[in-house]
């Protein structure tokens, strides 16, 4: 303790992220719980004048010579004045180039005028510091999105839905990215995150990978839910204990083509009317799969196999006609 003063450990993350040093000089006559970060900005001025030569003393001074700066910066981009933000900022980063909160808004103005992938960087400097914040995984999601890596934005998106759960604004931006999907609940639709249902029914079906019933009623189920993808892993599953489940192969040609998946839709429209050379459902599968492979005129033979097996089929006249599948 000095004369007069004592010397605050404060606690190093909360620290950077209110743009302060991990230790302050606060008067002795005063109660340090209840200091404001304003209050520790005044007493660092005061501190840096009394006992200039101090370890602290220069630390201190950087700490009050970035306010003003730090205050046109705010005042900028509360205007929308992103040009005036940027020299202001870049201001207190030339005084302290540590300054967590002035890389903050270093990445808003960058975003605001075009330049996501700056803004990216600024937001990747301070991420360990603004970890347990959701507001900053929610503006680095947006950021990802600028960029179009709707991936990575998920991710940030569902690390700002952990720290705040059930955040209508998170929730919204996950459904529109297909993160979230509707799937049928014993009390009616509930919405559960795509990722985490596709790791739950993946262990499902491999503990079930024997039984063609349940395995069959998972793919139907999946299909129906919008799960085109994880309906074909069931579907080849259930196949795989009983091969000669005509239903069963027409469900996995229908979520191989849901799931966009052409190619391997028509491999198995062409194991399925192999099989049943009468069914008007495979043949007309298959010229949809050729269809959006671009074979068109092989695409147009299958629908006209499958218009003579079964007439009304509508798919295949619209192949016949022209029209993409």
């Amino acid at each position: 303790m000095l004369d007069g003063w004592i010397l605050l450990d404060l606690d190093p993350l909360a620290a950077a992220r209110a743009g302060l040093p991990e230790q302050v000089a606060v008067p002795a006559d005063v109660d340090a719980s209840a200091a404001t970060p304003a209050d520790l900005v005044g007493y660092a001025a005061r501190f840096a004048e009394e006992e200039p030569d101090h370890p602290l003393a220069a630390e201190h001074r950087r700490l009050a010579a970035k306010q003003r700066p730090q205050a046109l910066a705010q005042q900028a981009l509360a205007e929308q004045r992103w040009d005036d933000a940027l020299v202001q900022v870049d201001a207190v980063l030339a005084i302290d180039p540590q300054d967590a909160p002035a890389r903050l808004n270093r990445a808003a103005a960058l975003r605001e005028s075009g330049d996501a992938q700056g803004a990216l960087a600024e937001l990747d400097a301070v991420a360990r510091v603004f970890a347990a914040v959701p507001l900053f995984h929610r503006n680095r999601a947006r950021v990802l999105e600028d960029l179009g890596d709707e991936a990575r934005a998920i991710d940030a998106y569902r690390e700002a839905l952990e720290l705040t759960p059930g955040d209508p604004a998170v929730v919204a931006r996950l459904r529109e990215l297909g993160a979230l999907t509707t799937v049928s609940g014993p009390e009616g639709p509930i919405e559960v995150d795509r990722e985490a249902l596709a790791d739950l029914v993946r262990r499902d079906l491999a503990l079930h990978d024997d039984d063609h019933g349940h395995l069959s009623t998972a793919a139907r189920s999946l299909l129906a839910d919008g799960q085109p993808d994880l309906a074909a892993t069931a579907a080849v599953l259930a196949l795989s204990v009983q091969e000669d489940d005509e239903g069963l192969r027409l469900v996995l040609i229908e979520a191989l083509l849901a799931a966009d998946r052409p190619a391997e839709a028509l491999a198995a429209a062409e194991r399925h009317v192999e099989a049943v050379p009468a069914s008007a459902i495979g043949h007309e599968q298959r010229a949809v799969a050729l269809s959006r492979l671009g074979r068109s005129p092989e695409a147009r033979a299958a629908a006209r196999r499958a218009l003579e097996l079964d007439p009304a089929a509508p798919q295949a006249g619209r192949i016949v006609a022209g029209d993409d599948a």
